[in-house]
Formats: C-alpha cells, sequence, structure tokens
C-alpha cells in the first residue's frame, strides 16, 4: 500500500496515537476515511464520464451515415453493348503463339514389338 511496508505502517500509526491522543485519534480515522472514500467517489465519476465521451466518440466514428440512393422517375437503359473486334495478334498477345500447330504425335508401337532405338543407336 503506497510502497510503504508493515513496520512503516506502524510507526506512523504510534506517532499519530502519540500526537492526537486516545481520544482524538477515531475522529480523525472517521474524517480521513471520509476524505478519501470522497477522493475515489470523485476519481471514479470523473473516469466513467471520460469514457462516456470517449465511448460516444467511437459511436459517432463507427455509425455509417446511410444516405437513400436518387431514384429515378424512368428506369435508364444502358446502351447495347459495342461489338468485340475480331482477334488478331496485333490486339490480342501472345495469338500467334497459340495458334502454331503442336508437332504430330509418333504412332504408338505395336504390341509385343521391340522399342524404336532412335537414330544413332544400337538397336
Amino acid at each position: 500500500m503506497f510502497g510503504l511496508g508493515f513496520t512503516e505502517i506502524l510507526i506512523i500509526l504510534v506517532l499519530a496515537l502519540i500526537l492526537l491522543g486516545p481520544q482524538k485519534l477515531p475522529d480523525v480515522a472517521k474524517q480521513l476515511g471520509r476524505g478519501l472514500r470522497d477522493f475515489r467517489k470523485a476519481t471514479d465519476d470523473l473516469k466513467g464520464q471520460f469514457e462516456r465521451e470517449m465511448y460516444a466518440e467511437d459511436v459517432k466514428r463507427t455509425q455509417p451515415h446511410v444516405v437513400a440512393p436518387p431514384t429515378a422517375a424512368a428506369p435508364v437503359q444502358a446502351p447495347p453493348p459495342a461489338p468485340a473486334p475480331p482477334a488478331s495478334a496485333d490486339n490480342v498477345p501472345g495469338l500467334d503463339a497459340a495458334l502454331v500447330e503442336p508437332p504430330p504425335a509418333p504412332p504408338p508401337a505395336a504390341p509385343g514389338a521391340a522399342p524404336d532405338a532412335g537414330p544413332g543407336k544400337p538397336a
């Protein structure tokens, strides 16, 4: 409590008893308790008010302002789409490579036949 150890608090209480006397010490303790309670209440009220104001700011920022979209008297029709231009190598990148025909695949080997050794390889 307030960074004081048990011995420091005990010394303060003994000094208060010596300085104030046994008749005034209970009254001073009551007044000190009331003062601390009032101080705590005031700080809690201030803290609560501060948090309410901060929360109200957050709520104001997060609430979207909904504005109704304008309504037209008659529906607006979109213009018909323009026809797409024909594809050519000028306007489609990589079209010339896509149009090249792949080389023909080799015919499948007959079952039971030896695999083709290929040119330059022993059979």
